[in-house]
């Protein structure tokens, strides 16, 4: 994705980034303080790790999701993530169904077939925290918040004609200029469940999400199932 909505999100990345690297050497420290201080040994390390997700969103059109995930244990029960994630199309019902009605409407008035088809693409970077309810050192399922920002920009294409994004907008007033040119970003909160299988250094995760963004025209709401594969460390 590129243009302004891009050059924002990746900045607000690299700065969340810092600040989750930040905390979560701030809360290790703590807690190995705190053992000191009561005569107890530090807890032991934990482990990081990092997965490979690929998953489907619903909510808007059922659409391909890739992402990259990093975690750490920050608790026995708590682990903190960065996931960043590609979305392959987010693009609302009710932009589709004008989009379907301008298609009927154009194949009357000119006598040739007609099919437009809309696609929101998206990049969201979100970090949250999991808690872990542990019922053995394979399997734990897991439940938490999280928060971040999505850039999402806007195609819409014609088979016979290609990219006609700018002229549905200005010929027939359907979508957003910012959406349709430059791309917004906006931030973006998320609800997680699911379960962490854990089995020597390879680390497994079968979770949902539910995730809604703010300050858009209408409700911006969707789900996602994905499945998770990487390494412990």
């Amino acid at each position: 994705m590129k243009g302004a909505g891009y050059q924002v999100l990746m900045q607000l990345a690299k700065s969340v980034s810092l600040g989750s690297c930040f905390v979560l050497a701030f809360a290790g420290s703590a807690l190995a303080q705190q053992a000191t201080q009561l005569g107890l040994a530090a807890p032991p390390e934990q482990g990081i790790y990092a997965a490979a997700v690929a998953g489907s969103s619903f909510g808007p059109p059922r659409a391909t999701t890739l992402a990259v995930e990093y975690g750490e244990h920050i608790h026995r029960n708590v682990q903190a993530y960065a996931t960043l994630t590609y979305f392959e199309n987010l693009m609302r019902q009710d932009m589709r169904d004008d989009l379907s009605l301008l298609s009927s409407t154009l194949s009357t008035v000119t006598g040739t077939t007609w099919d437009l088809q809309g696609r929101d693409r998206g990049v969201a970077f979100i970090v949250g925290a999991k808690y872990l309810v542990r019922t053995g050192d394979t399997v734990q399922p897991y439940l938490g918040p999280g928060a971040g920002a999505i850039g999402i920009k806007r195609k819409i294409t014609e088979p016979r004609v290609g990219n006609v994004t700018a002229a549905v907008l200005t010929d027939f007033g359907l979508g957003e200029l910012s959406l349709t040119t430059t791309g917004l970003t906006r931030p973006i909160v998320e609800a997680a469940a699911g379960v962490g299988i854990a089995a020597g250094r390879t680390y497994v995760d079968i979770g949902y999400r539910y995730r809604r963004a703010f300050h858009m025209t209408g409700p911006y709401d969707f789900s996602q199932l994905a499945v998770g594969i990487g390494m412990r460390f």
